[in-house]
């Protein structure tokens, strides 16, 4: 044997030596690790693979702060501190149990659920492994990424304490599960508090809709436990090698990924995104704009020229220059303007990179709805300077928006809010024939889908499926069937007006004093009631001259005024078409009186002698109501 023959086999009988567990001398053994082995080429190996599993575990870091929120790098958010001191708060917005209610919620999109389970078990075992695997030290980096790139510090204080208990003497176990298992129990006490905080939240869902919410946490819990069983079962087979442990980490790093882009979507995550920017936009509650006005009225005051006009009349000028509109340099205005081109801007980055999406013709609803949103500026003109937004009323520039969700998804019920939408803006461009069109196709589907069988239990397959995309825009088609029949009946009794055509529904195309017409007159706009006054000026003996007036009765907010008004109507024009929903609205004010029984009376009336109208069917309604217990008394 050579000189060098000799040296290899000290070498290779020290390294056997340093891989053995036992000592011959009785005395407790140290914990074997990756670092047991004192060769060069296994410490370099071990470095290189912790290393690898570090950045690999930041990618997971990322995608446990995206599945969240849409963004892929916490830290390039200009409010990341803010958002990391909102981690702090119990019952914030930035809890643990958001990671099932928002963005994407567990019960529209059941598999999300598994998702989030694997996500949590591989964030919760790999530290645990890390530290069992090679020391606690080296598990301090991922600790770290937990903290601050996945954005969870409260599970990485949680993970701080599962590590020492399973690594750290006197609580570690020569059965390295043992100390694992050790670990979990912490972890499993922050799963609980994290399902018992979802649970107020969910309160109002049915009991098997509640179990959604407590999977996610038990798969955590029991996939945890396996994946690490599993570890270091295979680390105790090959003896501590790093080269074996490494893909196993690989794997639990990329089920998640794998099962969110396969089950989930993307499409889903930016949507649910997309639609909740919408909400806060748009639906947030209302907004006391007073005093803000009032600092910006002064400064408006303080910028005029002198002499002067004194503050109350530069303010009233200010207030109604707002109100209209006109002044877009003003903050509210401007603002509006952006948050909505910001809106409109989502929907088309969304229908450009998903446009096979299910979601697709719930972004064009959306969208159509942001384009026809307009301030409340009745409400803005009031004494509290309310901030509130509407859609009621469509505009010429969504037009394209809704014939192209009509064109793509015509069987779905952001549909039906498309046809009533182009059937009101075709109206008012004067195609009468095709609005009246749509309007009987939406009102025909609709009484074909109240015919339909309801849709029966999904079973046990259903339970992992997601809901239908529409359910989720809470679109009301009663309302929607409600306001197309009322349409349609005053498009149908009031059209080709023998002395003014359809000039005083539709407007005029020439220049005169009133070009509106009723159908372009926005009921929700603070110059509503002038605009029907200067209409009946316009078009005297109309054929709509009765429903005109029914409108500015409604407009009245003296009960006992819009009372009078009503009368008028309904002795004015006993043949009119206006006359079933002259006495519905005057029930419904008799009983806003709090006279009950004159307005089921007149109620009565409505359903015996206009059976087949619109209105009969609101009295039916009304009338199927529980009578008042002072009333059945009187009876």
């Amino acid at each position: 044997m050579t000189t060098a023959d000799a040296t290899n086999a000290r070498r290779d009988d020290s390294i056997n030596r340093n891989d053995s567990i036992n000592r011959d001398d009785g005395t407790d053994p140290d914990v074997i690790d990756v670092w047991s082995r004192s060769a060069s080429k296994y410490r370099v190996r071990a470095i290189v693979l912790l290393l690898i599993n570090t950045v690999l575990f930041v990618g997971l870091g990322c995608f446990a702060y995206w599945i969240r929120t849409g963004v892929m790098f916490s830290f390039l958010q200009p409010d990341y501190w803010s958002q990391l001191g909102q981690t702090f708060l119990p019952r914030g917005d930035a809890t643990l149990a958001n990671f099932v209610l928002f963005p994407l919620r567990l019960d529209l999109i059941p598999m999300h659920g598994v998702v989030v389970g694997l996500l949590l078990a591989a964030l919760v075992s790999i530290p645990i492994l890390v530290s069992i695997l090679y020391r606690f030290v080296s598990c301090i980096p991922f600790l770290l990424i937990v903290a601050f790139v996945a954005v969870m510090p409260w599970l990485a204080i949680t993970l701080t304490g599962a590590c020492i208990l399973a690594s750290i003497k006197p609580f570690r176990f020569r059965f390295r599960y043992a100390s694992a298992l050790l670990g979990m129990v912490l972890v499993m006490f922050y799963f609980y508090g994290a399902s018992r905080q979802s649970a107020q939240q969910v309160a109002e869902y049915v009991p098997s809709e509640r179990i959604k919410f407590i999977a996610p946490w038990l798969l955590a819990t029991v996939a945890s436990c396996l994946l690490m069983g599993g570890v270091l079962f295979l680390a105790k087979v090959v003896n501590y090698r790093p080269g074996v442990i490494a893909p196993l980490l690989v794997v639990s790093f990329a089920l998640p990924v794998v099962f969110f882009e396969k089950y989930v979507g993307r499409d889903e995550l930016y949507y649910q995104l997309l639609a909740r920017h919408f909400q806060e936009e748009f639906y947030v509650p209302e907004y006391n704009f007073s005093e803000q006005f009032e600092r910006l009225a002064y400064r408006y005051w303080q910028a005029q020229p002198e002499p002067k006009q004194p503050f109350p009349v530069v303010r009233e000028v200010l207030e109604f220059r707002m109100a209209l509109e006109l002044d877009v340099k003003s903050e509210v205005r401007t603002e509006f303007a952006k948050q909505r081109d910001a809106i409109n801007n989502e929907c088309k980055h969304f229908l450009k990179h998903f446009p096979d999406s299910r979601y697709a013709a719930n972004v064009l609803y959306l969208q159509g709805q942001t384009l026809d949103m307009r301030v409340d500026l009745k409400a803005f003109r009031s004494r509290e300077k309310i901030l509130r937004y509407y859609a009621d009323f469509p505009s010429d520039a969504s037009e394209v928006v809704w014939k192209k969700l009509l064109a793509n998804a015509e069987k779905s019920r952001a549909a039906k809010v498309a046809l009533y939408k182009l059937s009101l803006i075709e109206a008012r461009n004067h195609f009468i024939a095709d609005a009246i069109a749509k309007l009987d196709r939406l009102i025909g589907e609709n009484e074909a889908d109240k015919a339909r069988e309801p849709r029966g239990d999904p079973g046990a397959v259903g339970v992992l499926k997601s809901a239908p995309a529409d359910d989720q825009l809470k679109i009301d088609v009663d309302i929607i069937d409600s306001r197309a029949r009322e349409l349609r009946d005053l498009l149908k009794n009031n059209a080709r007006d023998p002395r003014y055509d359809d000039r005083p529904l539709c407007g005029s195309r020439s220049v005169e004093p009133f070009c509106g017409g009723l159908l372009k007159s926005d009921p929700d706009h603070m110059l509503y009631e002038h605009n029907l006054t200067t209409l009946l000026e316009v078009y005297p003996r109309a054929l709509v001259e009765d429903n005109v007036k029914v409108l500015l009765a409604l407009q009245q907010k003296d009960l006992m005024q819009r009372v009078h008004l009503l009368e008028n109507v309904i002795e004015e024009y006993p043949e009119g078409d206006a006359l079933p929903q002259a006495y519905y609205r005057l029930a419904m004010t008799w009983i806003e009186l709090g006279d009950v029984q004159k307005g089921r009376t007149i109620c009565e009336q409505v359903v015996s002698e206009f059976p087949d109208s619109m209105w009969a069917n609101s009295a039916r309604d009304y009338l199927r109501q529980p009578a008042p217990v002072e009333l059945e008394a009187t009876n």
